[in-house]
């Protein structure tokens, strides 16, 4: 099983949930140092069957093939793969740089298409599974998140897109759309107000998650409310038009 963004996260808590289960890890992150660390939370806690690290640039199609030529020597299926690697690049998009607003493309899109394309032979042999961390914002657009709501809406129609031609190969696709979700990447200062609510532990996504997984579910989401968002956006877009304007910009 491989899981990227293992450094911290969503991504670290799915790499101690399934080491825990005895899975045969590979985890993947640019942050070698913090990827040190989730092993260590793995290893005192009892340690993996067989646990690998790659730091590695998945925004980087060269990267990812490097380190595919690598592990093609090791393995040569996969059962899981979880794309968690993301990063949030908050604030107004005339502000931005386009190379700041580009890196998030580039990490949280460009990152799991060559993840997916890089792995796909492996999970073709085990009829395997992917699972692609979108997220509400993907469901409808949030100002102060354009680079990350445009990120992410990619992920879920890419997600829509592909799942039919990895069925073709016996190789399944959920798409999992959490709500708030606790992690470093929301605990920084100057977060936009609509990423102040109550928030969801990261330990409930992947256990709903992995629920989802054996079940072959196409789309999850955490809690059952963030599915509300992508009701009301297809009925009535308008409503939350409203609730954007009203908590996601700071008043002046």
């Amino acid at each position: 099983m491989l899981v990227t963004g293992a450094a911290s996260g969503i991504g670290r808590a799915f790499a101690v949930s399934l080491a825990a289960q005895g899975a045969s890890l590979v985890l993947v992150d640019v942050d070698a140092a913090r990827l040190d660390e989730t092993v260590s939370t793995i290893r005192s806690a009892g340690g993996a069957v067989s646990l690998r690290t790659m730091a590695t640039d998945i925004g980087s199609a060269a990267d990812v093939r490097q380190m595919a030529e690598e592990l093609g020597s090791h393995f040569e299926s996969l059962d899981l793969l979880v794309n968690c690697a993301a990063i949030l690049g908050p604030g107004a998009f005339a502000e931005q740089s386009l190379a700041d607003f580009a890196k998030v493309i580039q990490v949280d899109v460009l990152g799991t298409v060559h993840m997916i394309h890089a792995t796909l032979p492996w999970l073709r042999r085990a009829r395997g599974h992917v699972v692609n961390l979108a997220s509400t914002a993907s469901l409808h657009g949030w100002p102060l998140l354009s680079a990350y709501s445009a990120a992410k809406g990619a992920i879920e129609n890419f997600s829509e897109a592909v799942r039919p031609e990895l069925a073709r190969d016996g190789v399944g696709l959920t798409a999992v759309f959490p709500l708030l979700v606790d992690t470093p990447l929301l605990q920084r200062g100057g977060l936009p107000p609509i990423l102040r609510g109550r928030r969801i532990s990261a330990e409930r996504v992947v256990s709903e998650t992995l629920r989802a997984v054996e079940r072959r579910r196409p789309r999850l989401y955490i809690p059952w409310s963030a599915r509300l968002v992508a009701v009301v956006h297809g009925l009535a877009p308008g409503l939350l038009d409203f609730w954007g304007a009203r908590f996601g910009m700071p008043r002046r």
